[in-house]
């Protein structure tokens, strides 16, 4: 795996390509040196070109009519590597903390050290998942107050708000699950093979159709379209951070007010987000969501009546 000296520079090369398509070789190495200090010879950079299509399924196209270089379209590698190399990033500022612990107190002020307890489980759980082994491990459950055994084919791990989870076949059954990593304890990895990740395919996608985890809570079985007014200023945050990938926002023209649209499933931690918003949205459409989100509002109100 590269260093993240070297991730630095890919994410670089993608992101500048990504932002000016069709790019000759000739701009692409003097904007890397006058847009991110970053002084590489010919040689590397098609090293690079390798290494991102490689390892990291980044492709660069060039095209001879043009002279140019462009990144074959596929959104979900290029968000995923992205993705990566800040996690990469984080990693290393806490790694460069350890050995400056006092230059990492007054640089780096996390909000919640918390996120960082389940950390110490990634090794185990992910070496289970590369050797296609079984885990077991014991998990609690905060509510109840109670402790489980479990045995899990473990697919994957999915982040979601400041939180990690593993998601995994518990042993005789054959549906995916999310186990919060920081509710885990006693991993052990056994000597037992796991089932596959190709053969959950179908079924971890139905992630992609909500917020968070929970794909089974909406009204209807299908995703749907979510029409909510928001106003100007709002959709500048919601521009900067998403709620959900199908986001679109539409600025208004005539007055304060724009639009935003969704196409979801929506569930609990979707109405959350969208509660989180205040008196700047309204969702509009379909009827049934609308009134879902009033009946919070309803509650709220004469809580504090």
């Amino acid at each position: 795996m590269a260093t993240y000296k070297v991730l630095k520079r890919l994410t670089d090369i993608a992101k500048l390509i990504e932002s000016h398509p069709e790019i000759t070789k000739k701009e692409l190495l003097e904007r890397l040196l006058q847009d991110y200090d970053l002084d590489i010879a010919e040689r590397t950079f098609e090293r690079d070109k390798k290494v991102l299509e490689l390892d990291y399924g980044i492709v660069i196209n060039y095209n001879y009519h043009s002279r140019g270089y462009s990144l074959e379209e596929n959104e979900d590698a290029l968000n995923q590597f992205f993705k990566f190399t800040k996690f990469a990033a984080m990693a290393e500022i806490y790694e460069n903390g350890i050995k400056d612990y006092k230059s990492f107190q007054k640089w780096v002020l996390p909000e919640d050290s918390s996120s960082f307890t389940e950390v110490e489980h990634f090794e185990t759980i992910i070496h289970a998942i590369s050797i296609h082994h079984q885990l077991s491990f014991i998990k609690e459950n905060y509510y109840g107050e109670t402790k489980k055994e479990y045995t899990v084919s473990p697919l994957c791990i999915k982040e979601y708000a400041n939180r990690w989870y593993l998601i995994a076949v518990a042993e005789g059954e054959n549906y995916i699950r999310n186990f919060g990593i920081d509710r885990l304890s006693a991993l052990k990895i056994k000597k037992s093979t796991s089932k596959k990740i190709e053969d959950f395919k179908e079924q971890l996608k139905q992630y992609d159709q909500v917020v968070g985890l929970n794909y089974s809570e909406s009204q209807n079985e299908e995703a749907e379209e979510i029409v909510i007014k928001a106003h100007n200023n709002q959709l500048k945050y919601l521009r900067s951070l998403p709620i959900h990938k199908s986001q679109i926002c539409i600025d208004g023209t005539d007055t304060d007010w724009g639009k935003v649209t969704y196409h979801l499933k929506p569930n609990y931690e979707f109405e959350m987000q969208i509660l989180k918003l205040g008196n700047m949205v309204e969702v509009l459409e379909p009827k049934w969501f609308r009134d879902k989100v009033k009946e919070h509002i309803d509650e709220m109100y004469h809580m504090y009546r």
